[in-house]
This record gives C-alpha cells, sequence and structure tokens, in this order.
C-alpha cells in the first residue's frame, strides 16, 4: 500500500512539473512576443518618422524654389535725392529706375475737389524697366507716397478723385521707361518727402530712395 502511495505522490510532483515548465515556456513565448511586437512598434515609427522628416524636406525645397530662394537687396539706399534726380529700387518685383522730374504745390482744390490734409501737392514721375521682365506701374507706385515727415507715414496717390488728373498705370517692358503723375494731400512744411512706404523696407522687399522737395521751390 505504501508503494503504491509513493508511486502516485510520484507521479502527481511529476505532474506538477510539466505542468510549471509548460507554463513557463508559454510566458516566455509571450514575452518574447511582445519584445518582437515593440520591435516592429519602433521600427514603423523611426520609418514615420523619415518619411516626415522626408516630406518636410521636400515642402521646404519646393518653397525655396518657388520663390527662387529668400530675396537680398542689392542696392544702396539713396536718402538724398532731389528734383531731376533718379533712383534705382532693387525689389521683390524687379529692378527699375524713377526719376522725380517736376513737384508742385497746387493749394487747397482741383477740379472741383478739396484736399483733406492742407494742400495738394503732384508728381510728375518717370519709370525705366531695368529687369528682364514686365513689370506693372500701379504696382511699382502703390508703396510710394509723400510726407512731410520723414519718418511719418506717407500720403498715396488719388487720381482717381480728379478729372484732369490720369492715373500712372500699364504695363511696362524691359527696357522701356514711362511718364505719368502723382497726385496726393499733404499737410504744410517747408520739406516734402516723396519714398517709398517704410513698411517695404522693414520687410526687406526693397531698398528706400528718398526725395526731398522744398516747398518754396515748388509753389
Amino acid at each position: 500500500m505504501k508503494k503504491i502511495m509513493m508511486i502516485t505522490i510520484m507521479v502527481f510532483i511529476s505532474f506538477l512539473g510539466l505542468v510549471a515548465c509548460s507554463n513557463d515556456d508559454a510566458n516566455d513565448d509571450n514575452i518574447d512576443e511582445i519584445k518582437s511586437d515593440n520591435e516592429n512598434n519602433d521600427q514603423q515609427q523611426d520609418e514615420n518618422d523619415i518619411e516626415d522628416d522626408e516630406k518636410q524636406d521636400k515642402v521646404k525645397k519646393e518653397d525655396e524654389e518657388s520663390s527662387g530662394g529668400k530675396f537680398e537687396v542689392e542696392v544702396e539706399d539713396q536718402l538724398d535725392l532731389g528734383i531731376g534726380d533718379t533712383g534705382i529700387f532693387d525689389t521683390t518685383l524687379g529692378k527699375y529706375e524713377m526719376t522725380l522730374n517736376s513737384a508742385e504745390l497746387l493749394g487747397t482744390e482741383l477740379d472741383g475737389e478739396e484736399t483733406l490734409l492742407d494742400e495738394l501737392i503732384l508728381l510728375e514721375i518717370t519709370i525705366k524697366n531695368v529687369s528682364d521682365s514686365n513689370m506693372k506701374i500701379e504696382e511699382l507706385m502703390e508703396s510710394m507716397g509723400v510726407s512731410s515727415d520723414l519718418e511719418g507715414s506717407n500720403s498715396y496717390d488719388g487720381a482717381e478723385d480728379f478729372e484732369s488728373i490720369e492715373k500712372f498705370e500699364g504695363d511696362i517692358a524691359p527696357g522701356e521707361e514711362k511718364t505719368g503723375k502723382l497726385i496726393t494731400d499733404v499737410y504744410s512744411a517747408d520739406e516734402y518727402y516723396f519714398k517709398k512706404d517704410s513698411g517695404n523696407i522693414a520687410a526687406g522687399s526693397s531698398n528706400q530712395v528718398i526725395w526731398t522737395i522744398k516747398a518754396d521751390e515748388v509753389r
């Protein structure tokens, strides 16, 4: 009887050992599977990161190509020009020369239209396209204006308000030059400044060119 019990106990112990080994093998398999999944996930994440970097580089390159790269002004500022002088602008639109042919203070009204400030000033301007592509005069003139304060904001062209003044606009081909007029309101002052809007200069899209107009010479 004792012999049978001993055999039974030994069989039971052997069975427990087999079960334990089976569980250990299963746990090892699960651990190996989890490690494999984690490694696959890490590899996939790395591949996604590489793809994202490549896409960003491609977009950046396309942006640079479409804009021709960052624009750099190559022409120095010209800040002390007067009536009759020619300045050259180097802008994102291209290079062009501008000459202030004449200036005239007209008083408080023209064509039955009164000034919104103290006086009206009329400028005659010639633009020459020295770039390799066509330009639109209105795009070149939209940032040009007159101020009685060198650091102040400009008053811009108001030709459309006056019957006798034709708005300066149209296309200008490479090597071509055209002459037109600008009329605007100004405060009374001893000097006036014909210049590009300071925002364009601060943005780095152009150099600055400034003409000084003395009131006693154009009244």
